[in-house]
């Protein structure tokens, strides 16, 4: 509690000096990485004393917004336990179980929202593709803490794996998604009360295009549309700066609010 009450008091000093938005959500998620990290391995070297070596390799992955080391001051920290395939769900119940009790039960009494699945890598691929929000938050992810080659073996699998299986259907699932989003939320970027994450040139907008173009063309980051020359320089430019300017915003109303909302209503105003 010691450590989150004074970095994140050190976070929103640098806000309310001016820092860009992008930046003040990347120190959120390099926070809660440190955090993680160290509980992580605490809660390995606790099972190892009580019960010998562990079961099976395990990793911890950040997901979705976390998972690209973007985190608002209220926003929802999605992680998951990963298991090599063919694991056997008896045989690491204990582990399991050690490991939502050392890391997760901590994490909720600090109030923090968390969200946390645990899977085997040929688990992951069957809830891909079940559901696209699933397949959308792997596509982004980071390894937090644990064996690093198995979660190379899993990044590895699933950018091959999102690429090539349907980039089209998935394009297509996710365009009208943003149309049916955009309905929901006015349609037009014209509101007297916007919501800056889901409205008309908000956020999602910017993550949805960045999101198809890693399916479609295997890319990592928003500059490499300039380097493939479908974005100009400016456009580049354009993207970066209202995306920084947007979090910025965003930012402020959970600082001002204490809760997670993206409507920029009057009041906030």
């Amino acid at each position: 509690r010691t450590f989150l009450r004074l970095e994140s008091a050190m976070i929103r000093m640098h806000h309310d000096a001016g820092e860009a938005g992008l930046r003040i959500a990347q120190a959120r998620a390099a926070m809660i990485d440190v955090m993680l990290a160290r509980l992580f391995d605490y809660a390995l070297d606790s099972y190892r004393r009580a019960h010998g070596e562990l079961p099976s390799p395990v990793c911890l992955i950040a997901l979705g917004g976390y998972g690209r080391h973007e985190l608002s001051p209220q926003s929802d920290i999605d992680v998951m336990f990963l298991f090599p395939s063919k694991t056997k769900p008896a045989v690491v119940k204990p582990l399991q179980e050690h490991l939502v009790n050392e890391v997760l039960y901590l994490l909720w009494d600090c109030d923090l929202k968390v969200g946390h699945s645990t899977r085997t890598i040929d688990e992951v691929f069957v809830q891909a593709r079940k559901d696209i929000q699933t397949k959308t938050s792997l596509l982004e992810s980071h390894l937090v803490a644990g064996q690093a080659s198995l979660y190379e073996t899993f990044a590895k699998a699933y950018r091959n794996f999102a690429t090539t299986e349907d980039p089209k259907g998935y394009i297509a699932e996710r365009l009208n998604d943003q149309a049916t989003r955009r309905t929901k939320y006015g349609d037009t970027a014209f509101l007297q009360e916007p919501d800056i994450k889901n409205g008309v040139g908000g956020l999602r907008d910017y993550q949805n295009a960045l999101w198809m173009a890693r399916v479609k063309l295997g890319i990592e980051r928003m500059e490499e549309l300039h380097t493939l020359n479908y974005l100009r320089r400016k456009e580049l430019s354009d993207f970066q700066r209202a995306y920084n300017f947007l979090l910025r915003v965003r930012n402020e109303l959970h600082f001002i609010s204490k809760r997670p909302t993206d409507l920029l209503d009057l009041e906030m105003q």
